[in-house]
């Protein structure tokens, strides 16, 4: 537990001092956010948040120690991210080529570190779902759908952060009471990380000032830790949890990407083009706040993870778990977009400012 703490506390000491010492540069470089489109916060924003993550990541890894060859395999993977992300939030490149790098960024994952899923576990309820020749290409799908997942997240203050920290906390617990060393100090890392992130990003007053983004670069990396770590605890001849409680602990990112691909394929779009109708923008219109609309995203998400874990405590079959998951899934696209009547119990001060959207602080980069 010590060590934990110190790879914890080391990640979030050199993500801080990161940020800081990084914000001259992104002025100097014209690494900023700036308001337009589906960007609708107050002024210039540096998007330096994501490097700085990059930087306590590889620090809190290094001394982490453990599976070395494991290790920088998946540092060659989220070098590749985030060098991509970098360049997307300076220049905007396209969709495709993101996908392309994207995938190149699973191979080391997958070959290098050996992370693969190989079962589904037995969410039908029919028995253990193997994926033999297909798991390669799976893998590679849940790792670019997880990152993608949280890139449609960044599009408010604090929003992909927070939900990712809820996912990395649970993550963390289930490594520590299964005995998983690495994952637990991947874990630990990672939420060391995004602790020091959330000081310069989630939507309260005392950061307004230092307020910074995340941008593709700070995404990606998320998604891609968080996909790394479902699978790493929920594979192996003796998995933490089975691949259906994994699920719950990414429940909001996994709805929100599922509901954003189905309604633009429906419509017949692109499921790459970017829109303002992801779950925080719906929010925002019916006249929630951004704190109000953080809290709920962090609560749910917290409460979708306590949900799946204490069905995998009391041994209560996959194939229900699945499909109280698919139920929950529903019941947040349904609430989200019938939540404005409950808006008179929010206080005025977790309201929308008028006029809309002017004074929220969204602040995503893509939010694809």
């Amino acid at each position: 537990m010590t060590h934990l703490i110190a790879t914890a506390g080391a990640s979030f000491l050199v993500t801080f001092l990161a940020i800081i010492a990084l914000r001259p540069l992104a002025y100097a470089i014209d690494l900023i956010d700036r308001p337009g489109g589906h960007k609708t916060h107050h002024g210039e924003i540096p998007l330096m948040g994501g490097m700085a993550m990059f930087f306590g990541i590889v620090f809190g890894l290094a001394i982490a120690g453990g599976g070395f060859s494991q290790i920088n395999n998946l540092l060659v993977s989220a070098t590749m991210l985030i060098v991509v992300g970098l360049l997307d939030d300076r220049f905007s490149l396209s969709p495709w080529l993101r996908l392309v790098v994207q995938f190149g960024a699973t191979l080391p994952m997958m070959f290098g570190a050996g992370v693969i899923v190989t079962s589904l576990g037995s969410p039908f309820g029919g028995g253990v779902v193997e994926l033999g020749a297909l798991a390669y290409p799976f893998t590679a799908l849940l790792i670019m759908a997880s990152i993608n997942a949280f890139n449609m997240l960044d599009g408010m203050d604090g929003l992909a952060g927070g939900v990712a920290l809820s996912s990395f906390l649970f993550l963390a617990g289930v490594a520590a009471v299964s005995g998983q060393e690495l994952p637990l100090a991947q874990a630990g890392v990672m939420i060391g990380a995004v602790v020091a992130f959330l000081v310069f990003n989630a939507p309260f007053k005392f950061n307004e000032s230092i307020r910074c983004f995340m941008g593709d670069a700070g995404s990606t990396i998320l998604g891609f830790f968080v996909a790394l770590l479902c699978v790493e605890l929920s594979q192996g001849s003796r998995p933490a949890v089975p691949p259906v409680t994994a699920l719950w602990f990414v429940a909001w990112p996994l709805f929100e990407l599922l509901w954003s691909t189905f309604r633009r394929l429906y419509a017949g779009r692109s499921p790459f083009k970017a829109d303002n109708q992801h779950f925080h923008h719906v929010l925002t219109e019916a006249g929630f706040g951004v704190r109000m609309i953080f809290g709920i995203a962090i609560g749910l998400s917290l409460v979708f993870a306590a949900v799946g874990l204490v069905l995998h405590r009391l041994g209560l079959p996959e194939a229900l778990s699945f499909a109280l998951l698919a139920a929950a899934g529903v019941g947040t696209v349904y609430f989200v977009h019938h939540a404005k009547p409950l808006l008179r119990f929010v206080p005025p001060a977790y309201r929308r400012k008028i006029p809309p959207l002017a004074e929220d602080g969204l602040g995503g980069t893509h939010s694809t």
